[in-house]
This record gives structure tokens, sequence and C-alpha cells, in this order.
């Protein structure tokens, strides 16, 4: 029986959830018919189709390898069918100076370069495939949220700067009235030129879409249940089917169960994040506010908020925060959501909420991601925690998740940052507790500090 951290609500896969997303995209076609028992085999299964999973299945299969990719719902019912749509830069928990403390430099511009290939590789997609994602906005503009934050904006430039090489600009709190990027409570900006926004499910299907152009069987609606080494390969089981494979591919992320396999267990502290979508505004609205900009944006806090105009002009606003999967847990983070949009956009109080839902963001225990073997399995792999920044960062780690397991590309290519596998957190069975401790912990700095 698969372990599960969250309660059965954070792992309903019957139907794709309520989002804006889902409403506005072309349903995904049908996928290859799960088989009532008996057996399916292929050189490499993934378990996952999200991004990180799709992307390793495109790699493989457009290099010959007979690829199966199973999903516990459809594709994209996890995280790359609930995320901001944010393509950018991040992945950690650390900023670069502390992850240049541990690493050193080199491996930390190293992580840095493979990002802008993330978010690179994303847009040619994209041109590529001819995929209509609704893309927009030069970067993103992190906010400070008080005036003491504003010289950590200063210093995140300089980092920026050294550390990647991206074009940064400082804006003053007149400058952000001026390019139509107020908020209430707001002191500065830091517009960091790098990424775009991107429906995120739109990219999800022209991902799912190639491939199954390139061979790739997807098999959705089906529960990898058990994961077993025969010393020369490995069987799954999906109810009454095995699935017999070379190599094993798991691409769950925070939806992963502590037990498949069992390493995982105790790594990972997947954490919802809430989303809401308004009704499209006028453009009069929209200037009431002074929130005219369509760039994506940030703010400075530790739980913090993430919000951008969309190309049809509703506004998107999702936070962090919440451990409890249970209906009243969800009507509280959303009232909590709410409120805060209101203290932020105090203009947009009267305008209509026509979409809400949740995901699961995923940490670890290092607070970095990672790709690559997992460790006690001679060829089990796996890529995971992206802290958020999963549509960039989880489309690149599946791709070389493929490369690895292809023998063209080896460790040094992934680097030391995301190389190096997490640890256990300590009391991890204690840890969904820690971090509702926490959260209470960072809201009051949120709020005073």
């Amino acid at each position: 029986m698969l372990k599960r951290l969250y309660q059965a609500p954070a792992y309903q896969t019957s139907t794709l959830p309520d989002s804006y997303w889902v409403g506005s995209a072309a349903p995904l076609p049908d996928c290859d018919k799960m088989p009532d028992d008996g057996t399916v085999t292929a050189d490499v299964v993934i378990i996952g189709g999200g991004y990180t999973g799709l992307s390793a299945a495109l790699e493989l299969a457009e290099n010959g390898v007979d690829v199966a990719v199973f999903d516990a719902g459809r594709s994209g019912w996890g995280a790359s069918g609930r995320n901001g749509g944010f393509c950018c830069m991040g992945g950690s928990g650390k900023s670069y100076a502390q992850l240049a403390k541990q690493f050193g430099d080199d491996q930390t511009r190293h992580f840095a370069k493979l990002q802008r290939a993330a978010i690179d590789l994303v847009g040619s997609r994209l041109e590529e495939w001819n995929v209509d994602a609704d893309r927009h906005s030069d970067g993103e503009v992190i906010l400070a949220h008080k005036a003491n934050r504003v010289k950590e904006l200063r210093e995140e430039a300089a980092e920026n700067a050294h550390f990647t090489g991206i074009e940064t600009e400082f804006l003053t709190k007149d400058q952000l009235r001026e390019r139509g990027l107020y908020a209430r409570e707001t002191h500065a900006g830091l517009h960091v030129k790098q990424g775009f926004g991107l429906h995120p499910l739109k990219y999800l299907a022209g991902l799912h879409r190639t491939c199954t152009t390139k061979g790739v069987r997807i098999f959705e609606q089906a529960t990898i249940e058990d994961l077993q080494d025969t010393g020369d390969g490995y069987i799954l089981t999906c109810k009454n089917v095995r699935i017999s494979a070379k190599k094993v591919i798991v691409a769950t992320n925070g939806y992963s169960a502590e037990n498949l396999p069992d390493w995982i267990g105790g790594r990972l502290m997947p954490v919802f994040s809430g989303i809401l979508v308004t009704r499209p505004m006028s453009n009069s609205e929209l200037a009431d506010q002074g929130w005219t900009s369509d760039l994506m944006a940030f703010d400075s806090r530790i739980l913090l908020h993430y919000f951008r105009k969309l190309p049809d002009n509703r506004f998107m606003f999702g936070g962090r925060g919440g451990i409890t999967a249970t209906p009243t847990a969800f009507d509280a983070a959303k009232r909590h959501l709410l409120s805060h949009f209101h203290r932020m956009f105090p203009a947009w109080q009267d305008v209509e909420i026509t979409h809400h839902w949740n995901g699961l963001a995923c940490l670890s225990q290092s607070f970095r991601p990672y790709v690559g073997r997992v460790p006690g399995h001679r060829d089990v792999w796996t890529g995971l925690a992206w802290h958020g920044n999963g549509v960039a960062l989880g489309s690149v780690a599946g791709k070389m998740l493929g490369q690895q397991i292809l023998g063209i590309k080896g460790p040094d290519d992934v680097g030391a940052i995301m190389g190096t596998p997490p640890d256990r957190f300590p009391l991890a069975r204690f840890r969904r507790i820690g971090r509702s401790l926490a959260y209470r912990y960072y809201g009051l700095r949120d709020e005073f500090a």
C-alpha cells in the first residue's frame, strides 16, 4: 500500500482540478488504454506524466528507446497543471550566496546556467511546436513588502550580477507606480529580466502531443502501487497488470508516495499553494488599482505571494500556506488567500473571483532540487523538489534524466547542487507539525519583522 503524507483529498485523481487552466485549455486527447490484466513491457517506465516525466520520455523516445508513462490521474493533473505559469529562475529555497558557501562560486554559476537553459528550452519548445501558450512578460519583478526589505533587493541584484549575468533594474516606489506595478504595502521593486509567463496546461498539452507523435505510450488513471527489482530489471504493478522495464524514472515530485521507492520517505516536504483568478477586468478597473503591467511578480515575504495580469485582463494571485488536506482546511486557506489579495489590491474588493484551486509545491530537506539515480537502486532515477519553479526546471531536469540514462550526459553536467541527494528531515514523521510551527513563525516575521 502506498504511504502518503497528506489526507486522501490531496491525491484525488479521478477528476482534474477546477482551475482556470483546465477551463481555458482544450482537453488532452485520449491516451493508451490500460489493460485489465496481463503484462506491459517497455525499456523505460516513467511514473508521472507532468513536465519532468514527459520531458524525459521525449528525450528517450527521440533516441529510439521504448518508453511507457503511467500517471495516477490525467497528464498535468498534479503540479504541472496547477502551478502559476511562471517560467522563470528559481528552484532552490536558498540564495545564490548561501549555495556558494556550500558548493562554491563555479557550481553556483553552473546551477544558474542550467536555469537559464531551462527557460530557453521551454521557449524553444513553444516556438518549434507552434504552441500558443499565452506567453507574455519580460522577466519578473520582486516587490519589497516592507521598507527594510529594500536593502535585500539591492543585495539580490548584486547576487544576480555575480552568479547569473542576468540584467536587473531597481525600481523605486514612484517608478513602480509609473510602470503600472502598484500594490499596497510595496516599497521598491527589482525587475529581473529573464523568464516569461505562460498557460501551464497549454504547454503541457504541447509536450504531451509531441510525446505521442514520437511513440511514447501514456497510460492515465494508472496508479503504480509497487516496484520490485528483479536483478536484471524491474516489475511494477498497477491493479492486476504487471509492468516490466529495464529502467524506471520516478517523476512524481510533491505527489510522491513515501515508499515508492522507500528512499523518498522523509526527504520531501510538499506544501500547499493556492491560486485564485478574477473575472476579466476593464482597463479602467486595472488603472483604478494601478496595476496595468503584464510582468510576473512576487513579493519579499517568506510565505510569498505571486501574481500576474493574464492576457485577457484577468488577475491571478497565489500564495503559500497550509499543510492539511481537508475541506475545512482548504476553505480556510482560500479565505486567507483572498484576504491577502484584497489587502494588496484594495480597489478590486468587489471583483468576482471565478476560480480557486490548490496544489502541492515540493521542498526538499536540503532546499535544493535533485536530479539523478535514486541512491541504493541500480536503475531507478528521479527528478524532484523544484521549490515552486518546476515549469522550467522540471522540463530541463526531465531532459537531463533522459540524457543520463542514454549516457549522453553525466553527473558533471547536472552539477553538484542538483546532483547531491537530499538528506532525510530530522524527526521526519513529525515534519508536518514542524512546518506548521514554522509557518506561524514565518507569518509573524513577514508581518512584524
